[in-house]
């Protein structure tokens, strides 16, 4: 299941939470964002004690977050496990199922 990430509060809350979290930094205009939606869409199905989130950059709150994060490209993927940044990636334009199929190796790989 993948959650709407809606306030900056919410956002450090859930990642204090333990185990992992992936973010998945979007906007609604972003066409490499639709392409890969379906193939992320699919690892969260799959990776069932994962925790899963979406974040709108081009929402105010998002954008909130998405400069917390310091992400400056969409898509951009990030994984943390207990708050602390593990992982990311971006997906290029034109987009490419690269980071998803090395995201989706690395989640096989840590220690949930």
């Amino acid at each position: 299941m993948i959650t709407e990430i809606y306030s900056l509060a919410e956002y450090e809350s859930e990642l204090a939470k333990p185990g992992l979290a992936v973010l998945d930094f979007y906007s609604p205009n972003c066409g490499p964002c639709h392409m890969i939606a379906p193939l992320y869409n699919q690892i969260a199905q799959d990776q069932t004690t994962v925790r899963f989130y979406k974040v709108n950059g081009l929402d105010d709150a998002g954008c909130l977050v998405q400069r917390k994060a310091a992400v400056t490209w969409w898509p951009t993927l990030v994984v943390y496990k207990e708050g602390k940044e593990i992982w990311r990636d971006r997906v290029p334009n034109p987009p490419s199922g690269d980071p998803l199929r090395s995201l989706e190796v690395y989640l096989s790989r840590v220690d949930g």
